[in-house]
């Protein structure tokens, strides 16, 4: 156990968060510009209609995301719990098996998407003048899967000892790549949504590549064994018990994007579409610091939990709840205020400035909650509870919005689309407040009782 891995347990709370987050926040922020450049160059340099297609291909990339997170966050969530109890041989288990487990998932999922591609697109609301740049954009982006998948996986892995500057640089490194390439092929070769896609996908190599070397140098408390990549029944298990409410999360997400994609295109306009487009992208910025926030808390909390510091744990808890609410609010108050200056990079074409921005209004009335709700998420997936963590995974996106999704647009046409969004933030937080509630009152229970 190095030092860093047992500063997890010592160092103050509040700084070490801050330490342990900010690399993650800046990593995620990173991570979130791949699409939000992707946008801005095809929006100059494509058209509505290259936005839109995008639009409809996201769903797609969001399961591909699904797909690394799935192993990711729980073998993240093991190998810092175990490192916390000083098993160093399980944690180097997990990292085996969460090798493994990517190159099959990487694998499966780039030819499942390359065989069923058109009728996938088709299921997502691609149809029509957009489904040619839908097409062009995802047949390239499922040939990096494997890359894309493996990257984010050994992304957690880093993490989970607490070490989120190399992930950080790792992804700094692919996004200037990922910079650099979107105008060399969108401008330079006149590649379109084709070549804004083979920009993605080299830049999810160069990820691959900087995490590699970083395995190599020796500078890991674990070791990436390619000899030793296998199943293991009870780490598996383990992994994808607590992995399975990141991906049913993220899943659902996608199916959230989907659906509104055809709820546009049936209550409005391909322009719509291309709407959703600029603003799902502004709205990934503003997830992306929360997902970095947790990724920071997430192996503090697990590591405090594990090594039976439950005082510790509680105040990474309730320290990481107001952090994530305060990030919300300040992102909630921008994007009522100063809309049209967030949407204005994406589009010179005036309809689609004009409705980018009351959509993004209208989307975000409740965003000043969603903090509260990804972390109260997050933190029973730190605690290896997948049980809650899959509930509340779940609630957000899919027992609450899609209803509203499905009823909204009936009584308030295009407005019930971007109206579902507020609703459904409310409502899961206020679902999330006493399962989050419980669980500060049993970490002060249990340190209670163990206090002399």
């Amino acid at each position: 156990m190095n030092r860093r891995t047992e500063s997890l347990g010592r160092d103050p709370v509040g700084p070490l968060l801050l330490r342990l987050s900010l690399p993650g926040v800046v990593g995620m922020l990173v991570q979130a510009s791949y699409n939000v450049v992707d946008a801005f160059f095809i929006g100059r340099g494509v058209g509505p209609l290259g936005l839109a297609g995008t639009a409809v291909a996201f769903p797609l990339q969001l399961l591909i995301l699904a797909m690394g997170t799935f192993g990711g966050v729980g073998a993240q969530s093991l190998i810092s719990r175990s490192l916390g109890a000083r098993d160093l041989p399980r944690a180097q288990g997990a990292l085996d098996v969460l090798g493994a487990l990517s190159l099959v998932l990487g694998i499966a999922t780039a030819l499942v998407g390359l065989a069923w591609l058109d009728p996938l697109l088709a299921l997502v609301g691609g149809s029509g003048e957009i489904l040619p740049y839908a097409r062009s954009y995802m047949r390239i982006i499922l040939l990096g899967v494997p890359a894309l998948i493996l990257g984010i996986a050994l992304s957690h892995a880093v993490r989970a000892e607490g070490d989120v500057r190399t992930s950080m640089h790792a992804m700094l490194v692919s996004a200037g790549a990922n910079f650099v390439l979107d105008p060399l092929f969108i401008f330079g070769l006149h590649g379109g949504v084709a070549g804004a896609a083979w920009a993605t996908v080299l830049s999810q190599v160069v990820l691959v590549l900087w995490l590699l070397r970083h395995y190599r140098s020796g500078a890991s408390v674990l070791r990436l064994r390619p000899r030793e990549f296998r199943f293991r029944r009870n780490l598996l298990g383990e992994i994808a018990a607590v992995g399975t409410s990141e991906w049913v999360r993220i899943s659902a997400n996608a199916l959230v994007v989907g659906a509104v994609v055809r709820s546009l295109a049936l209550h409005g306009s391909p322009l719509a579409v291309a709407a959703y487009g600029i603003v799902s992208r502004l709205l990934s910025l503003a997830f992306m610091p929360l997902f970095g926030l947790t990724q920071g808390f997430m192996p503090l909390l697990g590591y405090n939990y594990g090594a039976g510091l439950h005082g510790r744990a509680r105040q990474v808890l309730v320290l990481s709840l107001q952090a994530a609410t305060a990030f919300s609010a300040v992102v909630w108050f921008l994007c009522l205020v100063f809309p049209s200056l967030l949407v204005a990079p994406f589009t010179a074409h005036e309809d689609l400035l004009a409705l980018g921005s009351r959509s993004l209004r209208a989307m975000t009335l409740g965003f000043f909650l969603v903090g509260f709700q990804i972390l109260g998420a997050a933190t029973f997936q730190a605690l290896g509870k997948a049980r809650p963590a899959l509930f509340l995974s779940l609630s957000r996106q899919v027992l609450l919005f899609l209803p509203l999704l499905l009823l909204l647009p009936r009584w308030c046409g295009l407005w019930g689309v971007w109206l579902a969004f507020p609703l459904s933030d409310l409502l899961s937080a206020l679902l999330t407040l006493p399962f989050v509630l419980s669980q500060i009152r049993e970490l002060e229970e249990v340190q209670s009782s163990r206090t002399p």
